[in-house]
């Protein structure tokens, strides 16, 4: 493909080899908005190797004259095709309203294009985030249409002694996952209540999940806990074993029961003996992201369990055609 030059700047797709130059920029973007690196280049690079994403036709970046990136923005177009995700970033000492209306002006095009494979009569909307802190880019949404829909909060806990061990309900046991054996674990519906809940074939979902259990470095099977009562899995909890750049910190990725175990503790459970493993690790810091408005009440159990709110991520959402069903 062709560059394109507008402004003194350069945009064209994004490749593998720039993919030192994207972790680094996404570290100064996010370090800017909520003081800390949020991913790193393998965890990129593992996201790149989803079988729906194709850097080629679902990535822009944007160079300055000397040759840097400056901006840089992801679309993630999977079936059904009726809720595209998008992901921007830009340089905050060399961000520019333009570098950003460019990225936003491309992942509208880019979505518009998935309109036709998205069932008929359904509804198609691009969504993309913005720090609660990054005022140009969500002025610059609003301006190209988008309207807010939800807020994501990022929890921590910040522990100085070791946590006491989690009670488990009568009846559960827990163990890790082990792959191979557990690679078709049933999970999804424990996150059919939350919002932008879309049904994906499980096929396709479950090649993603492989990529991170047998493809990335950083996978930990001791990390990932499954909750059972009797042969059944009620529930489980999916931790990662790094944020970003500081050592310190563990992230519970997904924590999720499934609906007939909800309201025994499982979930608290499980959370508490994330706590306990990661603070055996020499992390003392837990964090996790969780929907404001959750409509399982998990933003008042992780509060209940000590944790509080450190920043925020909107979601502002663009639809591409109304639904008429």
């Amino acid at each position: 493909m062709t560059p394109h030059h507008s402004n003194g700047t350069t945009v064209r797709p994004a490749t593998e080899a720039d993919l030192p130059e994207l972790a680094a920029l996404d570290a100064a973007h996010t370090k800017h908005a909520v003081g800390s690196a949020q991913r790193t280049e393998n965890e990129i690079r593992i996201e790149w190797k989803a079988p729906t994403f194709h850097p080629e036709t679902d990535t822009r970046v944007v160079l300055n004259r000397a040759g840097r990136i400056i901006g840089w923005c992801e679309v993630y177009d999977s079936p059904p095709h009726t809720r595209l995700k998008s992901r921007l970033r830009v340089h905050p000492r060399l961000e520019q309203p333009q570098v950003i209306r460019q990225l936003v002006a491309w992942a509208i095009e880019r979505a518009r294009n998935a309109v036709r494979k998205a069932p008929e009569g359904e509804r198609v909307i691009l969504t993309q985030g913005s720090y609660c802190s990054t005022t140009p880019h969500t002025d610059c949404l609003l301006s190209a249409g988008f309207s807010y829909v939800r807020s994501f909060l990022r929890m921590r806990i910040e522990m100085r002694e070791r946590p006491m061990p989690p009670e488990w309900p009568n009846g559960f046991s827990m163990r890790p996952l082990v792959p191979g054996q557990d690679d078709r674990a049933a999970v999804r519906d424990a996150f059919r209540d939350h919002w932008g809940f879309v049904e994906t074939p499980f096929e396709e979902d479950l090649e993603e999940w492989k990529q991170w259990i047998h493809e990335d470095e950083d996978f930990d099977t001791d990390l990932w806990f499954l909750a059972f009562d009797g042969d059944e899995i009620a529930g489980f909890c999916q931790c990662y074993p790094t944020v970003g750049d500081d050592p310190r910190i563990g992230l519970v990725d997904e924590l999720g029961v499934r609906r007939p175990w909800r309201g025994k503790g499982l979930a608290t459970a499980l959370l508490r003996h994330a706590f306990r493993t990661f603070y055996d690790r020499g992390k003392p810091i837990v964090e996790l992201g969780v929907d404001a408005e959750s409509p399982t009440g998990a933003t008042r159990l992780y509060e209940k369990a000590g944790m509080s709110p450190v920043w925020t991520d909107n979601v502002y959402e663009l639809e591409l055609r109304p639904g008429s069903l």
